[in-house]
This record gives C-alpha cells, sequence and structure tokens, in this order.
C-alpha cells in the first residue's frame, strides 16, 4: 500500500489517514452507587435524588445520616460534592466513608487524589479499596500504570477482568496490541465487547483489519459506528470509500463529524473528492487544517500537488511535516529534492526514515535516486 492510499489500524498518534487503532480507556473513573446501595430507605431516596440530578435534595437526605455515622451517607455526601466541583469536601467525606471501609468511597477518594497529582495516597487509597472489594479501583490502578509500567498495568486490569469489568478488558488487548501479540488482542477485545465495553468494538475492527479479517471489521466498524463511535464511525467511512461504497462512506463520514472524532474532517473531504465535490473537499481540509490537524494540511497539498501548484503544495506539506505527519516528511523531501534543494530535503528524508518511511530509507540507502528537475512523480496524491 502507498503512503497516498488510505490507511486503517495504527495509533491515536498516526499521520495520514490512520484513525482509531489501540484506543485505551486510561481516565480515572469514579463510580456512584449502586440502585440498592443501602438498605435504609431514607439513604436510599439520597442516592435516588442523586442520581436524578437534584443535589441539594440529596444532601438534605445524607447530611444528618452522615452526622450520626453511615458510612453509605458519607459516600454520598462526597458524590454530592464532587458533583459539585467542591473537591476538598468530596476528598474529606470519601475520606470519611472509606475510614468506615466503604470500598467505592476509597476508589474515589485515590481518583480524586490521582487527579490532584497526589499520587502516593492515590495509589495507597486505591490499593485499599481493592483489598475492600472494589474492582474499578483495580482498573483505575492499571489506569495509573498503563503508559510507564504496562506490566503493572496488566496485574492490575487483570484483577478487574476477573470481576468481567469490560474495561479491563478492553485494556489488557490494548497492551497486547502494543507489544504486537494481535491474537491475545483480539481475544480480549472480544472478551471486552461480549462484557458490554462498546469502546472496544472499534478496537476489535482494527486487529481484524490488520489480520485480513475484513468482512468481520467491516461489521465491527458498523457496529461502533451505529453505536455513536466516532473512531468507528470515521473507519466505516474510510474502509466503505475503500470499496467505492460512496453514501455509505458520506454517510459514516458525516456522523464522524457530529462525533467530533479525530481525523474526521479529513476523511470527510476524503469522501467529498470521491463525489467530485472539491470546493467542499477543500474546505474540510481547511477547517482540520484550522483545528490543528496535521492531516488536513496534507490533504490540500494532495490536492495542490494534484493540480501542479507546487509552490502551495510544498508550503502546507513541510507545514504538516513539521508537525510530524511522516507522509507530509517524505512529499516535502520529494519536492525540495526535485527543486534543486537537495541540502533541505536530506533533514526529511532523515525524518521520514527514521519515523518508518519505506521510500524514505530507500533513498538514504541509495536503493532509490530522486533527480532534481523531475516532476512531482515521487509525491504522494492519492
Amino acid at each position: 500500500m502507498s503512503e497516498g492510499e488510505q490507511q486503517f489500524g495504527g495509533t491515536e498518534e498516526a499521520g495520514g489517514l490512520e484513525v482509531g487503532g489501540a484506543d485505551a480507556v486510561t481516565e480515572l473513573e469514579t463510580r456512584a452507587p449502586a440502585a440498592a446501595f443501602d438498605t435504609d430507605p431514607e439513604v436510599a431516596a439520597g442516592f435516588a435524588a442523586f442520581e436524578a440530578g437534584e443535589l441539594d435534595a440529596a444532601e438534605q437526605v445524607f447530611a444528618p445520616a452522615a452526622a450520626a455515622g453511615n458510612r453509605a451517607a458519607m459516600f454520598g455526601l462526597g458524590l454530592v460534592f464532587q458533583a459539585r466541583d467542591a473537591f476538598d469536601d468530596a476528598v474529606r467525606w470519601y475520606a470519611a466513608a472509606a475510614e468506615l471501609g466503604e470500598a467505592e468511597a476509597a476508589n474515589n477518594l485515590g481518583t480524586l487524589l490521582a487527579v490532584r497529582g497526589e499520587t502516593d495516597a492515590a495509589v495507597a487509597w486505591l490499593t485499599q479499596a481493592v483489598a475492600l472489594g472494589s474492582s474499578e479501583a483495580a482498573v483505575n490502578l492499571g489506569r495509573m500504570n498503563h503508559w510507564d509500567n504496562p506490566a503493572e498495568a496488566e496485574f492490575w486490569y487483570r484483577r478487574g477482568a476477573e470481576a468481567e469489568v469490560g474495561s479491563a478488558m478492553a485494556n489488557i488487548g490494548v497492551l497486547a496490541q502494543r507489544r504486537g501479540d494481535l491474537a491475545q488482542a483480539a481475544e480480549w477485545y472480544r472478551k471486552a465487547v461480549d462484557a458490554g465495553e462498546t469502546r472496544a468494538v472499534n478496537n476489535l475492527g482494527n486487529v481484524l483489519l490488520m489480520q485480513g479479517e475484513v468482512e468481520e471489521a467491516m461489521s465491527c466498524f458498523k457496529r461502533g459506528a451505529d453505536d455513536g463511535d466516532g473512531h468507528a464511525q470515521v473507519n466505516y467511512a474510510l474502509l466503505s470509500l475503500a470499496r467505492g461504497e460512496v453514501e455509505e462512506a458520506l454517510a459514516a463520514a458525516e456522523k464522524g463529524r457530529e462525533s467530533d472524532a479525530p481525523g474526521s474532517e479529513v476523511v470527510y473531504g476524503q469522501v467529498l473528492l470521491a463525489t467530485g465535490d472539491q470546493q467542499g473537499a477543500a474546505e474540510a481540509f481547511q477547517r482540520a487544517m484550522n483545528n490543528g490537524d496535521p492531516s488536513g494540511a496534507y490533504a490540500l497539498g494532495v490536492v495542490a500537488a494534484q493540480t501542479g501548484a507546487l509552490i502551495d503544495a510544498e508550503r502546507l506539506f513541510l507545514a504538516a511535516a513539521t508537525a510530524g505527519h511522516v507522509p507530509a516528511m517524505w512529499n516535502s523531501a520529494v519536492l525540495l529534492q526535485q527543486s534543486g534543494r537537495s541540502e533541505e530535503a536530506l533533514p526529511w528524508f532523515e525524518a521520514a526514515a527514521a519515523a518508518g518511511h519505506p521510500e524514505a530509507q530507500a533513498v538514504l540507502s541509495g536503493a532509490v535516486t530522486i533527480q532534481p528537475g523531475g516532476d512531482a512523480g515521487g509525491v504522494a496524491t492519492a
């Protein structure tokens, strides 16, 4: 597949049209009570008011019970104050409930402390929450270690997976995908989907696509798109476009834009190009560029190169390349080399090669030569 073709899978950070990928649910999560959290009807009424968004009514129920030592009511006050962004008060009441053995209060306390940067205290309370029986706290400990200590993260995710927590299963899949074990990644994504974790559907589709299972991947993207997953909507649009199903692609791309999914404007522009709407496509690419997406500048550069506006193309490719877009690095290098500016081209060949671009690596090894004064034949324009 050439660098100008639609690409699937990859990671969130990838350039070009690589969208979706191994998305991890790494944002720490607090937990509200189950519907039947406490047998005391008065306290249960407070939780019902909280879940209905009636914070003042919930506080009126919780406050006297908390003062009398009811740990469920203390937890409830923590929830109320957290919902009001009164974090100091939330921490105080979560701590009071946690000290009396309330597992989810300890989880929520650890989560708030982690957000405030008090990592050691956060780990201590989350560990205590796990000991008290909170599976969500185990997952949160995994999330805290996800990027820097994947082995520790997987240990805690597996604790969560044992309790059938879907996000824990999905994140085990993400870690497997990051180390290249696609079979295990697919296995865990399937488990996550079966456990009700809809965010794993798009990840499963990406892995299946990398394994060559196009039809099943398409089904995953369609399912995720129908469930409102922006990444899946964009991926479904890309795959539909690659199959020539332009109307399907357009509908999915429009939903991706409504979801504000990463890369959605560029994909929408690609679909508009396929319909012949060059002006609409250029506007979509411009919006992406204005929003800081280097893929927008790259796509505009491709359009400029296709029409022979090489000065504009060079400017746009360089803007995208400077932002880390690998295909734009290659195109910038090619245009600079062809215009006789070999010294300016070399750093971009090197940057693209370092990022794994095969054609750039071939140029640096001497296997491929790009002569000055040629046309834009080396530039990816698809």
